[in-house]
């Protein structure tokens, strides 16, 4: 073996030796379904709201957005349903609800001292910032 491919083969242990332990915790967690879920969730919701931050969009030029964004929206939403489906097991399983609740909730909506919305909302929003914030 060269001195490369020895350089090569340690620095490839090294990294398998350290990224090993996280995913197998990762893997081995009763609700890493959820986390991913959550997590792809995430993701895609950041990317949904990104496609619509644009100067000047015009009425003509969201519609394309929205076309553009059909199948991010249709995942965007199976994925909530089996979200929603899934009870946590773990307070990692919670923090992942959270992070998915909050991704889908309008701000406007989440403002636990907002005395015009109803109070279940008001504890709902206080509960979802909390337990994002907590994670």
């Amino acid at each position: 073996m060269n001195r490369r491919r020895t350089i090569k083969a340690i620095a490839g242990g090294a990294v398998a030796a350290v990224v090993a332990p996280v995913v197998a915790q990762a893997a081995a967690s009763p609700d890493a379904d959820l986390i991913a879920m959550a997590d792809r969730y995430v993701a895609l919701s950041a990317q949904y709201n990104a496609a619509y931050r644009l100067p000047g969009l015009t009425i003509e030029a969201e519609e394309a957005v929205d076309r553009q964004n059909a199948p991010i929206e249709a995942e965007m939403q199976g994925l909530l349903d089996r979200i929603a489906r899934t009870p946590a097991r773990t307070p990692e399983g919670v923090a992942a609800i959270a992070r998915a609740a909050l991704a889908y909730a309008d701000p406007t909506d989440l403002d636990p001292e907002n005395e015009d919305l109803y109070l279940s909302d008001r504890i709902a929003a206080r509960l979802m910032i909390d337990a994002g914030r907590l994670a």
